[in-house]
């Protein structure tokens, strides 16, 4: 209790710095009372700015692009990993192959082996002989259909048909997001959302041609639903944040 009414002294003299940074432990700790304190005895100042119906509309559109920028960008991103993973498909595939000739050419010589020895036969199986001639010539006749069926480019199609598969969502996902802000731009600002990129930031406007060029390539088109339900959200967070304009 002394404690805090020796702070309780010094509240007109804390630096802003150290009243927001007394204020966050507080509310950190639940101590409203002391959070209270600290904001009731923050001194006042009056200020001189551009009309808050011009300043506000720059800042929250600012913080909507961003939003928006975020739900674009990370799934544009993500595109970007799965190109990078199909670069290094072939050594993987080449490596994966390898493994699985190895694994199956072992547990068909344990597995003639084990049938050889059962039958109360001597010496190596048929195809498994020391010989290599010899064992070129008896060998399982099935085993190259069996490795083309666990190996061939068949499973690599598949493989990369799952990719586009992945590809075609998140482009799906992120044209989606941004005609839901290019909506809600038109509808709220009477602005092209383009054009409020361009001025808030050059890189999103670059990534949006990037998208643009995504989802030509993939005939991708954006869900309308979802597309409205996100021009609904930002047109909600627009108004809140003008409600003081």
């Amino acid at each position: 209790m002394s404690s805090k009414k020796g702070l309780g002294r010094l509240y007109d003299r804390l630096t802003p710095e150290e009243r927001f940074r007394l204020d966050v432990l507080a509310m950190a700790r639940g101590d409203e009372e002391e959070s209270e304190r600290l904001t009731a005895s923050c001194p006042r100042r009056d200020y001189t700015m551009n009309e808050w119906g011009f300043v506000g509309r720059w800042e929250t559109a600012r913080e909507l692009a961003l939003l928006t920028y975020v739900d674009v960008v990370r799934r544009l991103d993500k595109i970007k990993m799965i190109g990078a993973f199909r670069s290094v498909f072939p050594y993987l595939s080449t490596i994966w192959q390898d493994d699985v000739h190895w694994a199956y050419f072992d547990g068909h010589k344990a597995g003639s082996r084990h049938a050889w020895n059962r039958s109360g036969k001597a010496g190596e199986p048929p195809g498994w002989e020391a010989d290599e001639e010899e064992a070129e010539r008896n060998a399982d006749p099935t085993i190259d259909e069996d490795l083309r069926k666990w190996t061939g480019e068949g499973r690599y199609a598949h493989l990369e048909e799952k990719l586009e598969e992945m590809e075609g969502e998140l482009v799906r996902e992120a044209l989606t997001a941004w005609l839901g802000f290019a909506g809600f731009c038109a509808q709220e600002m009477g602005l092209e959302a383009k054009d409020l990129v361009e001025a808030l930031a050059r890189p999103f406007a670059e990534r949006v041609r990037e998208l643009e060029e995504l989802s030509a390539r993939h005939e991708v088109e954006a869900e309308a639903e979802a597309a409205e339900e996100y021009q609904a959200i930002m047109t909600e967070a627009w108004c809140r944040g003008l409600e003081s304009a």
